[in-house]
């Protein structure tokens, strides 16, 4: 009898731990799925705002302004100093191509930014990529997790 109460024990044990485990795992994977959804959020708001500055610099502020700074704030808690460092810039490029605008001014500077800003394909997306990147591309599950143990 406490031999079959010992197995009893045991396999409810192991049991225990599977579900435990793959709990864990499901709430690991959960939370770098939020954190991309947060991160990709950002990305989306400034990406949006260049694509406006692109296309009607003049028209840009109110509400988008807004959101660029939003993000722009935002991002200094989702992701490094790189992405802080360049987003600065590129708000400085943005102030100084819609400050010009609404003076009807063409300098130097406004082209400058005009051409920092029309980079952010090239620049801006190879930073914001390295932090979107998922480690694990799909999920294991428990069957391929038991043949790794074969």
């Amino acid at each position: 009898m406490t031999l079959l109460q010992w197995l009893v024990a045991a396999i409810t044990a192991a049991f225990v731990a599977v579900i435990a485990f793959l709990q864990w795992r499901t709430a690991q994977q959960k939370a770098v799925l939020d954190l991309f959804d947060r991160r990709f959020k950002i990305y989306e708001t400034v990406k949006n705002c260049v694509d406006h500055m692109k296309g009607n610099p003049q028209d840009f502020g109110g509400w988008q302004e807004k959101e660029f700074l939003k993000a722009v704030n935002e991002a200094h808690f989702f992701f490094g100093d790189d992405i802080r460092k360049y987003l600065e810039t590129l708000r400085k490029a943005i102030l100084t191509v819609r400050d010009t605008t609404r003076l009807q001014a063409t300098t130097a500077d406004r082209d400058e930014a005009i051409s920092r800003i029309s980079k952010f394909d090239e620049e801006g997306q190879p930073l914001f990529a390295k932090y979107m990147r998922f480690s694990q591309t799909v999920p294991s599950t428990f069957g391929s997790w038991l043949r790794g143990w074969r």
